[in-house]
């Protein structure tokens, strides 16, 4: 429990810290750019980070990309690896939501850029399901090395 307060408080921290140095301006905080570094990245790992330790996180990574050892048990790195994917998936929501919010607010004042700005509102989705195609292949890895053993 203390793990996932600790995670969720960090979340807010980073989340006002991305406010605070660009000058609190909202709207500026919200660039697609912004979004997809908090919503894709930050976001996913502080939750990953609520559930799991640094060190189970530490240890997925090492059981995806290193040679396989023999006989132990990888239901922890297996677990992190579901559970990042899904939370890209949602950050990458999330950030879409946000970014069609942004869109509709601006929608009576600038309709000639209305293309540009929904565009731009697919930047974080758009990596959010590269980074879980990469969760997915490293998830496999570790599903075929625990199936070897």
């Amino acid at each position: 429990m203390t793990r996932f307060l600790v995670g969720q408080a960090l979340l807010i921290l980073a989340v006002i810290l991305g406010i605070t140095l660009i000058g609190g301006r909202m709207v500026t905080w919200l660039h697609p750019a912004t979004m997809a570094l908090v919503f894709v990245l930050v976001v996913p790992l502080l939750a990953v980070l609520s559930a799991h330790s640094l060190q189970e996180l530490r240890q997925a990574f090492a059981d995806a990309l290193q040679s396989p050892a023999p006989s132990r048990p990888r239901g922890t790195s297996l677990q992190v690896w579901r559970l990042l994917e899904a939370c890209l998936y949602f950050g990458g929501g999330i950030a879409f939501l946000t970014g069609l919010i942004i869109t509709f607010t601006f929608l009576n004042s600038d309709r000639p850029l209305l293309g540009p700005k929904l565009a731009a509102s697919l930047v974080a989705p758009f990596y959010s399901l590269l980074l879980a195609m990469t969760c997915r292949i490293l998830r496999a890895r570790v599903e075929r090395a625990a199936c070897e053993d």
